[in-house]
């Protein structure tokens, strides 16, 4: 509800089981949908307090009206549901993969994988959700009018209330709010460039995070209404959360505008080949004839299996270099550590983070050895540029 959680690197096949303290539902479109157990102490606080508010207008129904604010808890949940489910929905007519689902009263996320391919898919899988928030919030107000008395009302009209909340916040124009995506794609649509959009959106976020921090003081002026303590740890919660979501999406976006000048050919170190009982010493002094900065290990039929680091060179005293193979201190090749020599920038965080390690192997379009490339290496280009 309050943020569209994404994550382009991972593939919805790989997500993992969930994490401590979630509930799973179950499963919509091969979405799955999850629920943190933070859910229940505040739904109990909610249902108490509308509780009031029933039992205040209709003592008559006693007891009852816990079970009546209760099913109206449950309602808004579902309603929330309904905003999540259009964000999803949309995304997967435009073919874009979707995990997930998380249900929650302050963060609500639906899990999209992967960017949106134009500013058109961007908008429309933005601001489906606050649509369908208000379209909610509408059947409520309608359905307040035909009931017109009674428990019902009472519940369908704050059901109606609640969802003009929802669909209204949503819409302001900053990350990580629903808004601040649609402000996104009008700034992508309008300059060609996403990430001039996640940056103005992004700051579009901080400036209503400050705004959400000084709201207490400023509906003082403005009414006279003297806040209370509650006033100010909501705005202090809304506000921190504004403001970190903003600002992650303003470092991300930051990053991704230095990926395009990545490259793995210039990166990468230059390496020789030696078979897997070959000398420390005699790898080391074969690489600085070649002015080499790695090793690569092959097998008897030439093709690499293991790398050497320079650390595990280094753990060697000199005097047991000669006497201590290769093989002994290299690390095996593992699935998703090799790297073609024409990757980029998008290509590089993608292998990182789905195969993390401390070297790659990088080969050429031939298939040949190429070189290695470090992830120390990586860091220091970006701290470069």
């Amino acid at each position: 509800m309050m943020s569209e959680q994404r994550d382009p690197q991972n593939p919805a096949q790989s997500v993992g089981p969930p994490p401590p303290g979630t509930w799973v539902l179950g499963r919509v479109r091969g979405i799955r949908l999850t629920m943190r157990f933070t859910w229940l102490p505040v739904a109990m606080l909610l249902a108490f307090g509308f509780s009031a508010v029933i039992g205040q207008q209709f003592p008559q129904i006693g007891a009852w009206r816990y079970v009546a604010s209760f099913a109206f808890v449950v309602a808004f949940t579902l309603s929330i549901l309904v905003h999540e489910l259009a964000h999803a929905l949309m995304a997967l007519r435009f073919g874009i993969g979707v995990s997930e689902i998380n249900l929650g009263f302050f963060a609500a996320g639906t899990h999209i994988e992967g960017e949106r391919k134009t500013p058109f898919e961007e908008f429309a899988v933005s601001v489906v959700g606050p649509i369908a928030s208000l379209a909610v919030g509408g059947l409520a107000y309608f359905g307040s009018r035909a009931v017109d008395d009674g428990v019902a009302y009472i519940a369908l009209w704050q059901l109606a209330v609640a969802n003009l909340i929802v669909g209204v916040t949503n819409l302001l124009p900053g990350l990580p709010l629903d808004g601040g995506w649609v402000a996104r794609a009008l700034v992508w649509k309008i300059t060609g460039n996403m990430h001039t959009g996640t940056i103005v959106a992004a700051w579009g976020g901080r400036i209503l995070a400050i705004l959400v921090l000084a709201a207490p003081v400023i509906l003082e002026r403005a009414f006279g209404r003297q806040p209370t303590l509650i006033d100010f740890l909501i705005a202090l919660a809304v506000g921190f959360f504004l403001y970190m979501g903003s600002t992650s999406q303003l470092m991300q976006a930051r990053l991704r505008q230095k990926l395009p000048t990545l490259q793995v050919r210039t990166m990468a170190r230059r390496a020789i080949a030696v078979h897997s009982g070959t000398p420390i010493s005699e790898a080391v002094r074969m690489a600085g004839e070649a002015h080499a900065g790695a090793v690569v290990v092959i097998d008897g039929d030439g093709k690499p299996h293991a790398l050497v680091s320079e650390s595990a060179v280094a753990a060697v005293a000199a005097n047991q270099r000669p006497w201590t193979t290769v093989s002994e201190v290299s690390t095996r090749i593992g699935a998703g550590h090799i790297i073609g020599v024409n990757d980029t920038g998008e290509e590089i965080l993608k292998t990182i983070r789905e195969h993390p390690a401390s070297e790659y192997l990088v080969l050429d379009a031939a298939g040949s050895v190429y070189g290695v490339l470090a992830t120390a290496d990586i860091e220091q280009a970006f701290r470069g540029r």
